[in-house]
């Protein structure tokens, strides 16, 4: 069933390898790039892979914030390790975790609502999907997935949205299956007039007037490219959610939380109020297949090159803080990255080791 599965996603990484072409930059710092790479390491690194095995990491579309994240630790682990990791665009975290399972990924990135939904056997996923293909190594951000809108638009709530045209990411990413449930949360499912696109294309098609909406992406706080470019020339407004909609999407999904933004992340908010979004979290995910050394060695370096990350994007500012924080307990731990974990002194009650 899992290569069933995954038939029918590819489709969505082919179509997303067919995006990629320019590299992604926020705030002056530049990513490794959104093609798929495969850089050999310095001699001589930190740790294990000497097995010459390259270890393919599945990322989201182009713009996005795991493709940012996944593309940096693959360079920073390239260049301080004897690891050898590639990454690859593909639809989002289900596709990732559908083709770790059939073996053509050994890692990448899954959101914790989809972690959730792939143990429970929810669509996309045909039935439940075994822990050893999405064990969790570490977390790397929590998004906050506001509905946003231009400044001068008439849309104030999100009940306004009824009979709108609004910008989703694409259809498998997980940002796309939170802001269903929001949809759902609202009475909305089936009232609104959705398109897909990446997250760059879909800043643009808002700023052009293409669509009335798009969906905003603060990953721990900061905006994502798209959105520091689109408010250079157009002011965007995040709508508020309602608390009642937040506890709804939280029974919906126990992978999806509630997360606040005030004036601090978005200018157009009023100073002192607050506003809620939706938030998912992201993981760095392994196959029970990849050794444990191989796994320590990289969650180790991306704990010890923390600095270096940063160098390269915002998104790591808080990295320190989101690490184990925005991991589910839901999901065990590949053994590699809780032993570095737990070296660091960064292991939390509550979660559990794969095997153990």
């Amino acid at each position: 069933m899992k290569k069933a599965i995954a038939a029918i996603l590819t489709l969505g990484m082919v179509l997303g390898l067919a995006a990629c072409g320019e590299p992604n930059t926020e705030n002056g710092k530049t990513d490794a790039g959104n093609k798929e790479t495969n850089t050999e390491a310095s001699v001589g690194g930190t740790g294990a892979g000497d097995s010459g095995t390259i270890l393919s990491f599945g990322t989201g579309s182009v713009g996005g914030t795991d493709n940012v994240v996944l593309e940096a630790l693959s360079s920073v682990a390239n260049s301080n390790t004897d690891l050898r990791t590639s990454t690859v665009t593909t639809s989002g975290g289900a596709e990732i975790i559908s083709l770790i399972g059939t073996g053509d990924l050994q890692a990448g990135y899954a959101g914790t609502i989809d972690l959730v939904n792939a143990k429970n056997g929810v669509e996309p996923f045909a039935e439940a999907i075994p822990a050893e293909d999405m064990l969790q190594g570490f977390g790397f951000v929590t998004w906050a997935l506001p509905v946003v809108v231009l400044e001068n638009s008439d849309i104030q709530s999100y009940e306004d949205l009824e009979g709108k045209h609004i910008g989703f990411p694409p259809a498998a990413s997980s940002s796309t299956a939170v802001l269903n449930l929001v949809l759902e949360a609202y009475g909305l499912t089936g009232k609104v007039n959705i398109d897909y696109f990446t997250w760059n294309e879909g800043y643009t098609a808002l700023k052009d007037g293409r669509i009335d909406a798009f969906v905003g992406s603060y990953a721990n706080g900061s905006p994502i490219s798209g959105i520091i470019e689109t408010e250079a020339t157009n002011p965007i407004r995040v709508l508020n959610m309602s608390q009642e909609a937040a506890d709804k999407v939280a029974e919906m999904n126990g992978g999806v939380s509630c997360s606040s933004l005030t004036n601090a992340e978005c200018a157009t908010i009023p100073e002192g109020e607050t506003y809620l979004a939706a938030a998912n979290s992201g993981v760095v995910i392994f196959s029970a297949d990849v050794s444990e050394d191989d796994v320590y060695v990289y969650t180790k370096c991306a704990l010890e090159h923390a600095a270096e990350l940063k160098e390269i994007s915002t998104y790591f500012d808080k990295f320190e803080e989101v690490v184990m924080n925005a991991c589910t307990e839901d999901i065990p731990f590949h053994p590699g990255a809780a032993k570095a974990l737990k070296e660091a002194g960064i292991w939390g009650d509550g979660y559990t080791v794969y095997g153990e």
